[in-house]
């Protein structure tokens, strides 16, 4: 007992600071999360496709024969552009007006783009061009890697909007406001260990997270071990044999330390240590319920069709092939999203289509569903500030890990896959870190009382340790000197 006292008081003094921020931090994130360009909002700055001007496309700019992965037409600073990414993931800018491909974006471009943005939310002073950055603490993630670099521009209005132009495709990537930042220097940042030079280094950021996790879960449980010994051998009548700050720590360690090592073990978990709960990626499944990709002239037939029929209040058209069929979906100024035909007809999704999607996922074996859910289930749903699209329709597989599909209703796509790692994931990190066990629970008001609560414990639990550390270390130091 006496080793491991030692090792808890000397792990706390250097991991107690550490602690008490995670909980601090924790309590931030309830309320304000990382900063997400969701793609309704993108939306809300672009302008209605110019058909008039399109669609001029060469056999030199793409070939006839060339399979196409992806592309899609808007607008870009008063052109429309036809964005392509080739079956290896190459990406090229081709101007539809004169049917160019487009180096990188200019500066003109992105300060235009910026300024559609602010005057579709009512800012009419342009935006001020802020530089071009390779990263910053907003754009540090890795999906970001082929936007880069990236033009930044500040609005002059109430929030201090600042917004981010991919120089690749001319898209807005990224917007955050003062408060959103304020709150995350506060919130994620410190929580997640996410400063921008440091998670630059994917690799190394990763092992500090997760062995500064790991030394903390040893950290709580063996305060857990520690201070169930010491109750199970406390004066009679007593909630403790210690007192002052001893008493402090030892109380709030008896009736939240279980919930402060799971806290901590399940945020070890959520960086997936050494692959314990490596999920399968859904791109083998996407791939195969594309089908065949569609060929340049399939690509400019459709375009040349877009450009007679001309339907307005369009500002994004995409392709979505489905089963080796083309299919475009067209989204209007609104971000209602429609469904057409190579003809450009509409085709809204039929069930026979998304009986065959499932099908092609079972590959012979047997399955249940589809099923439509206008709500989330128990492994795909929506947490407050991470939202999933709805309604999705849902496949569960009869195979060994009982994988379940989710498939979006207007173009087929899936967007969700489950397997047993994944539900492993589900139970181990949002259940125990964000106290997330069923919709009953996820509810507001009644999540955010019991998460305070737990979180207060802890916190209190946290703050005591930290001081007792640092109070020994300070007396360490002095019997050093003397």
């Amino acid at each position: 007992m006496r080793w491991l006292v030692l090792a808890h008081r000397y792990l706390g003094i250097a991991l107690g600071a550490l602690m008490l921020m995670w909980c601090l931090s924790g309590v931030v994130m309830m309320y304000v999360t990382y900063p997400e360009l969701l793609p309704a909002t993108r939306i809300q700055g672009l302008e209605p496709i110019d058909w008039s001007r399109c669609c001029t496309l060469g056999g030199d700019t793409l070939g006839d024969s060339e399979r196409v992965a992806q592309f899609q037409v808007e607008m870009l600073a008063g052109e429309p552009v036809l964005r392509v990414r080739d079956p290896f993931g190459e990406g090229r800018l081709i101007d539809l007006a004169d049917g160019k491909v487009e180096g990188r974006v200019s500066a003109i471009q992105a300060e235009q783009v910026a300024a559609d943005y602010a005057r579709a939310h009512g800012y009419w002073d342009p935006p001020r061009p802020d530089g071009v950055i390779d990263y910053d603490e907003w754009t540090v993630s890795g999906e970001f890697n082929s936007d880069r670099p990236l033009y930044r521009f500040r609005i002059d209005d109430a929030s201090r909007t600042e917004i981010y132009i991919s120089s690749a495709t001319g898209k807005m990537v990224q917007v955050t406001t003062a408060r959103v930042r304020f709150w995350n220097w506060l919130g994620a940042v410190p929580h997640w260990l996410y400063f921008a030079e440091l998670r630059r280094d994917v690799a190394l950021w990763s092992r500090i997270v997760i062995y500064t996790s790991l030394a903390g879960s040893v950290l709580a449980a063996l305060g857990l071990y520690i201070g169930l010994s010491q109750f199970l051998r406390r004066p009679a009548g007593r909630w403790s044999g210690h007192r002052g700050i001893m008493l402090w720590h030892h109380v709030p360690g008896l009736l939240f330390g279980l919930f402060a090592l799971t806290w901590v073990v399940s945020g070890l978990l959520s960086m997936n240590p050494w692959g314990l709960l490596e999920t399968s990626s859904a791109r083998p499944e996407q791939r195969l319920l594309a089908g065949a990709w569609p060929t340049g002239q399939q690509v400019k037939e459709s375009l040349r069709v877009l450009a007679a029929v001309m339907p307005g209040g369009t500002v994004s058209v995409a392709s979505a092939p489905l089963l080796g069929q083309l299919f475009l979906i067209a989204t209007d100024d609104h971000g209602a999203q429609r469904r057409l035909d190579a003809r450009t007809l509409a085709a809204p999704i039929l069930s026979s289509e998304i009986d065959s999607e499932a099908r092609t996922l079972a590959r012979g074996g047997g399955y249940v569903g589809p099923v439509l859910l206008t709500r989330g289930d128990t492994y795909y749903f929506g947490h407050h500030g991470d939202r999933v699209p709805l309604p999705v329709y849902r496949v569960i597989l009869r195979d060994a890990q009982r994988t379940r599909y989710y498939l979006e209703p207007v173009s087929g796509e899936l967007v969700g896959k489950i397997d047993r790692n994944g539900r492993g994931y589900r139970w181990l990190h949002d259940a125990l870190h964000r106290v997330d066990f069923a919709a009953a629970v996820r509810g507001r008001p009644v999540w955010d009382v019991l998460v305070l609560v737990l979180m207060s414990g802890v916190t209190l639990l946290c703050t005591t340790g930290a001081y007792i550390g640092l109070r020994r270390l300070a007396r360490d130091v002095r019997g050093a000197r003397g």
